[in-house]
């Protein structure tokens, strides 16, 4: 099935998971290439397979722009893409990445939604909750992960032991 915005939306969502792949490929292989001679260290490789993670997510749209399914896929990689752009330190490279693709991501998928409710497809209206629910879990990621580093930093107790008066 063809229609008017297909191009489009393919075209946006291949450019957005190109300029992830192209970020995790430089995000990655500099620092391995620079390590051989000094001992390999596997959590480059690790944070490689991470990034390529929302990647995967839009190659189904990318293939299949007018299945609901793979937008449905796709949507929820744009709250990740997002929540992992804000967590970037700001002006830097992975952080214009990572908003951009879902930006783009975002934009196909708006256009997706326009055109099926215009052509009365009234189906495609359940990738809006799947583009608020790939916030939420991110969000909520976001937050264990920032969650995690306070504790670290701050030598709390783990949750839910009580430290007596003695320190113990």
């Amino acid at each position: 099935m063809t229609g008017p915005g297909t191009a489009r939306e393919r075209i946006l969502l291949a450019t957005a998971a190109l300029l992830l792949g192209l970020f995790a490929i430089l995000s990655v292989v500099p620092p391995l290439l620079s390590g051989v001679g000094r001992g390999l260290t596997w959590l480059w490789i690790l944070y490689g397979i991470v990034l390529l993670i929302p990647v995967a997510l839009l190659i189904p749209a990318v293939i299949r722009p007018r299945s609901l399914v793979a937008s449905l896929v796709a949507a929820l990689a744009v709250g990740v893409l997002l929540i992992w752009g804000i967590s970037a330190q700001p002006r830097s490279l992975p952080r214009i990445a990572m908003h951009l693709a879902a930006i783009l991501c975002l934009a196909a998928l708006g256009s997706r939604v326009m055109y099926g409710v215009a052509g009365r497809r009234y189906r495609v209206l359940w990738i809006v909750p799947s583009l608020l629910l790939g916030l939420a879990i991110a969000y909520v990621a976001g937050g264990m992960i920032r969650l995690h580093f306070v504790v670290q930093a701050c030598n709390w107790t783990p949750l839910g032991r009580v430290a007596d008066h003695a320190g113990r």
